[in-house]
C-alpha cells in the first residue's frame, strides 16, 4: 500500500468531535506545567524521574516496563503511549555522546500525553482518534552506560573498570567523544544485516566503531531484537545525532521502495532533513538495517541537529530540533495506522456488542469513508469487522464505527435477575479502563442488565454503571410457599341448590 500524501478525508473524518467543539468556539487549552527539562545535561537518572512523573500525571495513557539490562545492569526502559493495536516503535541513544536523542523522544511523549489529555488537534485531527488508535513503543535510552559515561566520566564506573575504559578510550580521561556501550562495543554496528562486511571498524573494544564479536552479543542490543521480534512494529524510527539527514533505505525490495520512499520523504519534508541516496554496497550493522532486511517494513534513522564532530549535539540546538520535530509524531502515527489497517481482512462478525458511548458511523472501514452519521451508547447487532472496526446493523443499511468502546460478547442477564453490593464493591463507568467511581450502593439490591466476561452492568438511580462479578453476590429470592388445602371428606361436603342459569345478557356494543 503506497502511503498517501494528501490527507483531507482523514483530517477531516476523524475528528468529528472536534469539529463540533469548534462551533462552539473552545478556547486553546492550558497545559499543565512541563515535565521534561530540555535545557540539561540529560542524565539516564533524569530519564527515570522523568518517565515516572509522565506515567503518574497521565496514567490512562502511559505504561512504564522494562525490556532488559544493560552490562552494567541499569535497566532499559520502555515505554508505552497510546491505546491502539498499530505498533510504532521509537528509540534513541544507541550512541552515547547522541543522548539528545533521549531529550527529544521524552519531549515528544510528553506532547502526546499533553495534548491527549487536553484533546488538542494537529491539523484538524483529534490526536484522541490517533492515540485510540496506535501505540508507540519507545525506548528512550538504549545506552544508559555510554551515556553515563559519556557525561559522568569513570566516576560513575567501579574502579575496577576504569584502567581499561581509559585504555578503550586511547588513553584519555575525557570521554565526551564516547559512542559504545559499558564495554567498549558500538552498539548500532551490532545487528545481523551485513554485520560481517561492516567497513571502517575497529579492531578491539574501542570509544567508537567496535561491531563486537557476533551480531547481537551486547546486552542491549539483543534485547532491543528481542522486543522488535515480540511486537513487530508498522515501523520504526531510530535516532541519532548530528548531520540533518536521514537514512531510510537498506538493500530495501523493489516492491517496498515506493512506500518507504514515501514516509522519508514526508519526514523530511517535516523537518528540512536530507534523505540519503540508496547504495548499491551499504555498510549495514544498524538496527533500522537490520529492521527492514527482518521484517520488510519502513525504517529510518534520522541524524538530529547540525553536525557537530566527535561530541554531543549542544543544548543551544534544542530549539532548532524541537522546531523541526514536534508534529512529525503524529505524521507517524497517520502513516502507522494506515500500514496497520491495510493488512486487516474483513471478517464476519455474529452476536451482540455494547457501545459504551457514542461513535461516529462510517460507509466503509477507513478513515477516509464517507461519515453517515453516529449511533449512540446502546447494545448492536455485529455483522462484520476489519482491524479495530465493527460493522453494525443499522436501521435497512450498514455502518461501520470505531470498535474502541465497544465490548464485545455481552449477553442480556436472565428477567428479574439482580446483586447484593457491599461496601467492598468499586462501581466503575466503563470496564475497559477500570476506574473506580466514589458511588456507593453498600447493601442495595440492584439490577443486572448485561453481563459481559467477569462484569456485570448494573442499574442504578443515576444510570448503568459496571461492577465485577467477584465483588458483588447474585440475589436469591425466597420463594413463596404453597399452602394446600386440607381434604375435605366427601360426605362432609355441604349439597348445594342447583339453580337453574341465567339468561344472557346482550349489550351493544359502542364503536370506540
Amino acid at each position: 500500500m503506497l502511503i498517501r500524501h494528501h490527507r483531507s478525508k482523514l483530517l477531516s473524518l476523524l475528528v468529528t468531535t472536534v469539529l463540533i467543539c469548534s462551533l462552539f468556539g473552545s478556547a486553546t487549552p492550558v497545559h499543565a506545567a512541563g515535565i521534561v527539562n530540555q535545557s540539561q545535561i540529560y542524565t539516564y537518572e533524569t530519564m527515570i524521574r522523568d518517565m515516572n512523573a509522565l506515567a503518574e500525571r497521565y496514567p490512562d495513557l502511559i505504561r512504564l516496563s522494562s525490556i532488559g539490562e544493560s552490562e552494567y545492569n541499569r535497566k532499559l526502559w520502555r515505554m508505552d503511549v497510546g491505546k491502539g493495536p498499530a505498533i510504532i516503535l521509537l528509540n534513541g541513544s544507541h550512541h552515547a555522546r547522541e543522548w539528545m536523542t533521549t531529550v527529544l523522544i521524552m519531549s515528544m511523549v510528553e506532547n502526546f500525553a499533553s495534548s491527549y489529555a487536553n484533546n488538542d488537534t494537529y491539523n484538524k485531527i483529534a490526536v484522541r482518534d490517533l492515540l485510540d488508535r496506535v501505540t508507540f513503543v519507545i525506548i528512550p535510552m538504549v545506552n544508559p552506560d555510554g551515556v553515563t559515561l559519556q557525561q559522568k566520566g569513570i566516576s560513575a564506573f567501579p574502579s575496577s573498570v576504569h584502567e581499561s575504559l581509559i585504555r578503550m578510550n586511547k588513553g584519555s580521561r575525557d570521554f565526551k567523544r564516547w559512542k559504545a556501550n559499558g564495554k567498549g562495543v558500538d552498539l548500532n554496528r551490532q545487528y545481523p544485516a551485513g554485520w560481517e562486511s561492516i567497513r571502517n571498524t575497529a579492531s578491539s573494544n574501542s570509544y567508537m566503531n567496535y561491531k563486537g564479536q557476533k551480531p547481537l552479543q551486547a546486552k542491549e542490543a539483543a534485547a532491543m531484537a528481542k522486543l522488535a521480534r515480540e511486537i513487530r512494529p508498522e515501523l520504526a524510527m531510530s535516532y541519532h545525532s548530528s548531520g540533518e539527514i536521514i537514512f531510510w533505505n537498506y538493500r530495501t525490495k523493489s516492491e517496498n521502495l515506493a512506500r518507504d520512499r514515501a514516509l522519508a520523504s514526508q519526514y523530511a519534508s517535516m523537518t528540512g532533513y536530507s534523505l540519503v541516496a540508496p547504495s548499491s554496497n551499504p555498510s549495514g550493522g544498524g538496527f533500522t538495517d537490520w529492521f527492514i532486511s527482518e521484517f520488510g517494513r519502513p525504517a529510518m534513522t534520522p541524524e538530529i541537529g547540525r553536525a557537530v564532530g566527535d561530541t554531543h549535539v549542544p543544548l543551544s540546538e534544542w530549539s532548532r530540533i524541537w522546531k523541526q520535530h514536534r508534529d512529525t509524531g503524529w505524521m507517524l502515527a497517520i502513516e502507522g495506522y494506515e500500514l496497520w489497517l491495510g493488512k486487516q481482512d474483513v471478517k464476519p462478525g455474529s452476536g451482540d456488542f455494547y457501545l459504551l458511548s457514542s461513535e461516529t458511523s462510517y460507509q466503509w472501514p477507513s478513515p477516509d469513508s464517507k461519515t453517515t452519521g453516529s449511533l449512540k451508547a446502546g447494545t448492536y447487532k455485529l455483522t462484520r469487522t476489519k482491524g479495530d472496526w465493527l460493522e453494525v446493523a443499522s436501521g435497512s443499511s450498514r455502518v461501520w464505527i470505531s470498535g474502541r468502546n465497544a465490548l464485545l460478547g455481552v449477553t442480556k442477564a436472565p428477567e428479574g435477575l439482580k446483586v447484593t453490593l457491599t461496601k467492598d464493591t468499586g462501581i466503575y463507568t466503563t470496564p475497559l479502563q477500570p476506574k473506580a467511581t466514589a458511588l456507593s450502593y453498600a447493601g442495595q439490591k440492584l439490577m443486572i442488565r448485561l453481563v459481559w466476561k467477569d462484569w456485570y452492568q448494573i442499574q442504578t438511580s443515576k444510570g448503568l454503571f459496571w461492577v465485577k462479578v467477584k465483588q458483588v453476590s447474585i440475589v436469591k429470592e425466597e420463594e413463596t410457599p404453597i399452602v394446600e388445602e386440607p381434604e375435605v371428606p366427601a360426605e362432609e361436603v355441604p349439597q348445594e341448590e342447583v339453580l337453574p342459569s341465567p339468561e344472557p345478557v346482550v349489550q351493544d356494543t359502542v364503536a370506540a
